[in-house]
């Protein structure tokens, strides 16, 4: 890959887009296979498919067309009194070959995406694929490759492997690569750290999160909406989602209502690939997941529908968990402090809507990836609790609305470090260059060392008070300026 990466590092912005462009009118062109491919492989509906594989992969390549150019742009820097002679710029290299270690719950978007960024940083990727989804993504890996070969390059470029973990070793500590994007759970992350660290290679780590979800009195008004939206975001995709909503913290005012209205419909919720909530990757979370249930119920909290996997009399060969509703959790239960990453929708009840109370309970379990806070504008707790949220995004009277406009995606805590996409996801796959130089070298001004500081120093007294004068001047206040150039001047 060493050649092709060269000659790709060294396109322009206008063949990378043009690459991009073509990559998007597939994508467009082609959604609803894309889309019946992710589901056959992953097990989600055609309608999850549309919004969490399609829109998501083409508004990231829309927003990379439209700003990427501008973020990784050379850009100016400041300079200071002293050396107001010299011109200061950022620039943002391509780093040369990265690798994005990605997850099987969106197997198109989570494999593109990294490709979309590494190659308009003028890189070339390796993406290690989830062994549960090879089979789709050896199409969707062709459909990056076919927009390179469509422009003249090299489809080389994109790399692809499926390996057990345990040999993933091999890629994580390999000095030929020089960033890693991985998005995976906590286990598995320490490994990848640890292997990356033998290389030094950085390490991007998206670990999933225990998102929570506000409600305060103020927004008790506007339920019938919010419902909707909670729906969504816990049952989209069978609750496998890193940004899914894993908690319903609802104040007073709005619990019992909220509870009145989720019921019936988490009830009515059908499952197929053709009705509302598709199959899960596998069963292997399925003893988890009634464990816990069964432990919350016995220590007070009241299930309400679900709690169970469910054998499909049309697709036996499926992996179903019904549709949970879980009321009267509490935050000591185990079900609210370890992701579910299941269409289990858990309410909790705030005491109030005081940011004390809310963010204890929100912030209790050890992740911190998104969160969604509803009330009212006007509301004096919405934005202490806004703020107070461990948490890398939040989302204010919606849900996961930062990821649809390309803000830096990452979490805090044990939700991992670093971010992906938009301008910091884009500057992370490239070397950051400072370069500092002359503004008037033509003129000949350029640094020289004064004579009070030349080697060897003739005088550590003048030497002393020439610097002490430079300091003041750099740095003084206006009067202390004039007294250290007097200074400068008397020790010369």
């Amino acid at each position: 890959m060493p050649q092709r990466r060269k000659v790709w590092a060294e396109t322009t912005f206008a063949q990378r887009k043009a690459v991009l462009r073509s990559l998007m009118q597939y994508v467009l062109d082609n959604a609803e296979q894309i889309c019946r491919i992710a589901g056959l492989d992953s097990g989600k509906t055609m309608v999850d498919a549309q919004l969490g594989e399609i829109l998501v992969t083409v508004e990231k390549i829309q927003w990379t067309l439209k700003h990427g150019e501008k973020a990784l742009a050379p850009s100016r820097r400041p300079t200071n009194l002293l050396m107001m002679y010299k011109r200061n710029t950022v620039h943002y290299e391509p780093l040369g070959v990265v690798a994005a270690l990605v997850s099987w719950n969106y197997p198109f978007h989570n494999m593109i995406g990294p490709i979309i960024s590494a190659l308009f940083s003028g890189n070339g990727i390796l993406v290690k694929v989830s062994e549960q989804t090879a089979w789709s993504s050896a199409y969707f890996a062709s459909i990056a490759r076919g927009a390179l070969v469509a422009h003249g390059f090299d489809p080389q470029l994109v790399q692809t492997i499926v390996c057990w973990p345990q040999t993933a070793n091999h890629l994580t500590c390999h000095p030929g690569i020089s960033h890693i994007t991985f998005i995976g759970s906590q286990s598995v992350a320490h490994h990848v750290a640890a292997s990356a660290a033998k290389s030094l290679t950085p390490v991007v780590a998206e670990l999933g999160g225990k998102d929570p979800f506000v409600i305060l009195d103020s927004a008790a008004h506007d339920l019938k909406r919010i419902s909707e939206i909670i729906l969504r975001g816990t049952f989209q995709a069978a609750g496998q989602n890193c940004i899914g909503i894993e908690r319903v913290i609802a104040a007073p005012a709005a619990h019992d209502k909220l509870v009145q209205i989720l019921e019936p419909r988490v009830k009515a919720l059908r499952l197929g690939p053709q009705a509302d909530v598709g199959a899960m990757i596998s069963d292997a979370s399925f003893d988890r997941l009634e464990k816990v249930i069964a432990e919350a119920v016995s220590q007070g909290a009241r299930l309400l529908a679900g709690g169970k996997r469910y054998n499909h009399p049309d697709y036996p060969q499926g992996h179903y968990f019904q549709p949970t509703l879980l009321v009267d959790v509490t935050p000591d239960m185990t079900i609210a402090q370890h992701e579910c990453f299941a269409p289990v929708l858990t309410i909790l009840r705030a005491k109030s809507s005081s940011p004390a109370e809310i963010l204890s309970i929100a912030n209790a379990p050890n992740f911190g990836l998104g969160a969604s806070v509803h009330g009212s504008e006007r509301d004096p707790n919405l934005q202490p609790i806004v703020r107070g949220l461990r948490a890398g995004m939040v989302a204010v009277n919606d849900f996961a609305a930062y990821y649809a406009v390309q803000l830096p995606f990452g979490g805090a805590g044990g939700s991992g470090y670093g971010r992906f996409a938009g301008e910091e996801g884009l500057r992370g796959l490239c070397n950051t260059k400072a370069i500092c130089e002359d503004r008037f070298g033509w003129l000949g001004i350029r640094t020289a060392i004064p004579p009070p500081v030349q080697y060897p120093v003739k005088s550590q007294d003048d030497s002393w008070a020439f610097t002490q004068g430079v300091v003041e001047v750099g740095y003084g206040a206006p009067g202390r300026k004039l007294k250290g150039l007097v200074k400068m001047f008397k020790n010369m």
